[in-house]
């Protein structure tokens, strides 16, 4: 059964800061590189990564940031972007790179940019005014997330369902959503936001934050998709698993190999990357055996 997934995410550390153009002292120190991996569960030492929050008062330029644990990101698809055009059979083709399927809009959901969209600074609105240390009262805001820290294995969780209070209705998103094998999460790391929006400034006062550098590799490899059919309420799951380069769909009891395009033009619901190098060394020791 498909449900909407609750983010229960848990605040491990806070500090304030201004930016370094109003001469802004050194931030305290963000959350060690222990915390969020869950007193060595097997399962945090794998998933668990950090998450980093900066809620900006517009009037003043003060930062309020938070820390927080996350085993999975969720994101939200592209809004209108119901793309796939009919094509019975679209076959995928590369361009600059990128990989796409033909028969799509260039429209199309892609996972970089519902990551981006994730990354992207939004502002607060009048009902969410935040309370400003320096002002001294409710200013409007922007906030913005990035990850301080990758996981072993990122997990991404797509948003597939709609909630309208007005109609007190819920639906399933069938929207496509293109994702690549091999995925670059610099752009999506706090170091990356933070250059972005201070440039170098920023790191002179944060040089012992470890801010700047992530602790893992930050390329990674597909390895795990799950897909969902029917409809909010009701359905069956699917998973395809990446083993020493091929693929395998996991219905039940039933395992059967498929190719590369199969699992491309699958209505993914949840997409696992493992760090590149892990990837490549179990491969190498699958071949070996």
């Amino acid at each position: 059964m498909l449900r909407p997934r609750p983010r229960a995410s848990r605040a491990i550390s806070t500090r304030s800061t201004r930016p370094p153009s109003l001469g802004s002292a050194r931030p305290t120190a963000p959350p060690s590189s222990s915390i969020g991996d869950g007193d060595c569960c097997i399962a945090h030492r794998v998933f668990s990564g950090i998450l980093r929050s900066d809620v900006t008062c517009t009037n003043c330029g003060f930062s309020s940031t938070t820390f927080e644990p996350c085993m999975d990101i969720s994101l939200d698809l592209d809004p209108g972007h119901n793309n796939c055009l009919g094509v019975a059979n679209p076959k995928p083709h590369v361009r600059n790179g990128e990989r796409s399927v033909a028969g799509m809009s260039s429209k199309v959901s892609t996972l970089m940019r519902c990551l981006e969209r994730f990354t992207r600074a939004e502002r607060l609105d009048a009902e969410q005014k935040y309370f400003c240390e320096r002002c001294k009262e409710r200013q409007e805001s922007l906030k913005q997330m990035s990850i301080r820290r990758l996981p072993l294995v990122s997990c991404f969780h797509i948003k597939r369902f709609e909630h309208s209070t007005v109609k007190k209705m819920s639906r399933k998103v069938d929207h496509s959503l293109q994702f690549p094998f091999s995925l670059d999460m610099t752009p999506y790391l706090s170091s990356s936001i933070l250059r972005s929006r201070y440039g170098n400034r920023i790191f002179p006062s944060e040089a012992c934050d470890s801010e700047a550098v992530s602790e893992l590799p930050s390329e990674f490899e597909i390895f795990a998709v799950i897909t969902h059919s029917g409809k909010l309420d009701a359905g069956h799951y699917v998973t395809y698993l990446r083993l020493n380069n091929q693929w395998y769909r996991c219905d039940d009891a039933w395992v059967t190999r498929v190719d590369e395009h199969t699992v491309r033009s699958s209505q993914a619901y949840m997409l696992f990357y493992v760090q590149k190098t892990l990837y490549y060394k179990a491969c190498e020791r699958g071949a070996a055996v």
